[in-house]
């Protein structure tokens, strides 16, 4: 071996050991630095001619196990999705309250009937009456906003995810460029590990947003996809776009995150996400929150079926001039039919005596008056001009614009007018259509009002016109973990029947019939059911809709596409009983009142003592959110919503706290690895000094020879 070659091979070894010194160098100064990964210092043995011909400093790469990155990144994801998820339960958990907290929304609910049951046993006390109204109207105002607030936190979470989307997008496009300069440093054996630990982290912070599966590429770079295996970035990327939607309600319909791949083809990225955070923001907006909405509104519903249906059974002393009932979107014809059993129409005079009873008998389509002095038939088409008729001028009976109306003519000692019912008996049968009696079922003396409608009975059936005769309905249909699957639009035609619609609606071309299926159930109510356990799930996107030209809309008058969940926000006292405590009925009208006692005394407070009792008075609930529904009673069925609100917060903070526990853990374990250890880089310092100069020596023993060869010249 010459000189030379022994010259050559001590500077490799001196330039090979200053390029690891670098490195270990770099490592030891960035022993605090968060994301940074550890370099590792390569050389290789030169060879030629079969002769070792020194060292040369090879490819610094990173300490990075692919099998430990993954699991990290797995548990990022996973970790993240819980977080947002607790976050957002406990927001909504937070609004009822503690239970023992007298603002608690059930301690208000008892609060009201509490104080009904005073107002009862001292009915002639305006103060009480005030009291009664004061403590009801905060019971429903407290509902109203815990509903509200429910759709503030969707719409929270629908703009965060707006905001992830634009983060994703950064992100997919950073660690695309990487990849080219990544790719360009490979290939010219430069360092990329500055550019490769960049873009780990930009993976790192990807995998906070959804669940992310990484590959790497010969040249160099790194693949990105989903979990489930879709294109994210690479040496080209994919673009996601959403659009928030404003002003987020019950019935909200919201868009797609659509997924736009490198060769323009589009996906929907719930279809291919399994975690993250913007998974966890879908499921609380898509699922949890929406099945504590239902529930608290199926809760405010059947309080305010209870109470009207008790309050309808009463009167107020003096007995109201007139009563106008709620808009039912039905003809006349439609709203009468299907009453069965009995009920009086009475009018009385300014001291509670019964002037006039019209007794009308629903069965057998007949009516009497003032105990058989006159009577008459009837039919559902004609039922008003009937029965007013029947009064002879003391009273009218109208139905205009879908609302039956009373109101008594206020000459010969007619100055009010009540629904009665009378007793059931082996005989008799009080009306009801659908579980209401006649007053309630019309709402003709309701104690509270609702914006939106607390029944989807509509009694019509097979035959019935669908009373829809312009107008479209756009549904929007989705998959079980909330990708979209169809827009769907749906025109009803004019004339037609009941039967005829639902099979249109199940038409599997021009219907919803291939993702679900509508049906009509005995009481007329329309409901739909998705395909598929657990079940695609139907909204409403767009409804033009209007029954009989000026009645409510497809969703609004059937109660689909997250109608009833938007009751709570709209229900008030009326506004008559508000301003004027007295018209609260307290009363009730006895109609077997004899010996000179008025049959509407002030004294009487029955009906209240009625109204106070709703609260353990057994009612069917629907299955709503996580309530598979049946008979319960109002105290049960809050009991149960304030502890299935709060299994599900306890519940999301488990999963909060053991996917900590294990994100704790996988980190640990990739940063043991892939992080700096300060002994380990010392010992490497040691090697890499004493490797310099070993190869120093081998230069220094070189001249050595050289000089001595010169001086024997």
């Amino acid at each position: 071996m010459s000189l030379n070659s022994i010259m050559n091979i001590g500077v490799s070894g001196l330039m090979t050991a200053q390029d690891q010194l670098r490195v270990t160098s770099d490592n030891i100064s960035n022993v605090n630095t968060p994301g940074y990964i550890r370099k590792v210092a390569h050389q290789t043995a030169v060879n030629i001619g079969g002769k070792g011909m020194g060292v040369t400093s090879g490819q610094v790469t990173l300490a990075a196990d692919r099998y430990l990155q993954a699991a990290s990144l797995k548990a990022t994801s996973t970790s993240a999705a819980a977080d947002v998820t607790y976050e957002l339960l406990d927001q909504i958990q937070s609004q009822f309250g503690d239970i023992t907290d007298t603002s608690n929304l059930f301690n208000q609910a008892a609060s009201a009937l509490s104080s009904m049951a005073e107002a009862a046993e001292d009915p002639t006390s305006n103060a009480s009456r005030q009291q009664t109204l004061s403590n009801l109207s905060s019971f429903l105002s407290e509902g109203g906003r815990i509903a509200a607030r429910i759709q503030t936190i969707r719409g929270d979470a629908d703009a965060r995810l707006g905001s992830a989307v634009k983060s994703v997008n950064d992100l997919l496009k950073n660690i695309s460029d990487l990849n080219a300069t990544i790719s360009a440093a490979t290939v010219a054996g430069d360092d990329a590990t500055g550019a490769q630990t960049t873009q780990a982290r930009y993976i790192d912070d990807l995998s906070k947003m959804m669940d992310v599966n990484v590959t790497q590429n010969e040249n160099g770079g790194v693949t990105v996809r989903t979990g489930s295996g879709m294109y994210l970035s690479g040496d080209k990327y994919a673009t996601l776009s959403y659009q928030p939607t404003a002003n987020v309600d019950a019935t909200t319909s919201f868009g797609a995150i659509v997924v736009t791949g490198i060769n323009g083809e589009k996906r929907d990225l719930a279809d291919n996400i399994q975690s993250g955070e913007i998974k966890g923001l879908m499921n609380v907006r898509d699922t949890a929150s929406v099945a504590v909405s239902d529930q608290l509104n199926q809760y405010m519903t059947q309080f305010t079926e209870q109470l009207n249906a008790a309050h309808n059974q009463g009167s107020s002393v003096p007995a109201p001039a007139s009563m106008t009932g709620k808009t039912l979107s039905l003809t006349q014809e439609e709203a009468v039919t299907g009453f069965t059993g009995q009920t009086n129409l009475v009018t009385l005079d300014s001291s509670g005596n019964i002037t006039h009873s019209v007794l009308i008998d629903f069965n057998a389509g007949t009516w009497s008056r003032d105990n058989g002095s006159d009577s008459g038939t009837f039919t559902p088409g004609s039922f008003a001009s009937d029965i007013t008729a029947a009064f002879n001028g003391d009273a009218t009976v109208s139905f205009t614009n879908g609302r039956m109306s009373l109101s008594v003519s206020g000459g010969n000692g007619n100055d009010g007018i009540a629904v009665v019912d009378p007793a059931a008996s082996s005989t008799v049968t009080p009306s009801g259509k659908q579980g209401q009696g006649f007053s309630h079922y019309f709402g003709l003396n309701d104690l509270v009002t609702s914006k939106a409608p607390t029944n989807y009975r509509t009694g019509l059936n097979a035959t019935s016109d669908s009373g829809f005769s312009s107008g479209q309905v756009t549904f929007q249909l989705k998959s079980p973990n909330g990708a979209s699957l169809a827009s769907v639009d749906f025109t009803p035609a004019a004339g037609q029947s009941m039967a005829d619609m639902v099979n249109a609606l199940n038409n599997t071309t021009s219907g919803v019939g291939r993702y679900g299926t509508f049906s009509l159930d005995g009481n007329g109510q329309l409901s739909f059911q998705g395909f598929g356990s657990p079940s695609n799930t139907m909204s409403i996107k767009a409804d033009s809709t209007s029954r009989l030209g000026t009645g409510a809309s497809f969703g609004t008058f059937f109660g689909v596409g997250g109608t009833p969940s938007t009751v709570a926000s709209g229900l008030a006292i009326r506004n008559a009983v508000y301003n004027d405590p007295r018209q609260m009925a307290l009363a009730k009208v006895d109609l077997n009142a004899t010996g000179g006692l008025g049959a509407l005394v002030s004294g009487d407070g029955d009906n209240g003592l009625d109204m106070s009792d709703i609260g353990s008075k057994t009612t069917i609930f629907a299955k709503t959110g996580l309530n598979s529904g049946g008979a319960s009673t109002l105290e049960r069925y809050g009991s149960d919503l304030a502890g299935q609100v709060g299994n599900l917060a306890a519940d999301a903070k488990s999963q909060k706290e053991s996917n900590e526990a294990l994100l704790s853990e996988a980190q640990s374990r990739r940063s043991a690895y892939e992080g700096v250890n300060l002994d380990e880089e010392l010992v490497n310092l040691t090697v890499y000094q004493q490797g310099y100069s070993a190869a120093g020596r081998l230069i220094q023993a070189a001249k050595d020879m050289y000089d001595t060869l010169l001086q024997m010249v």
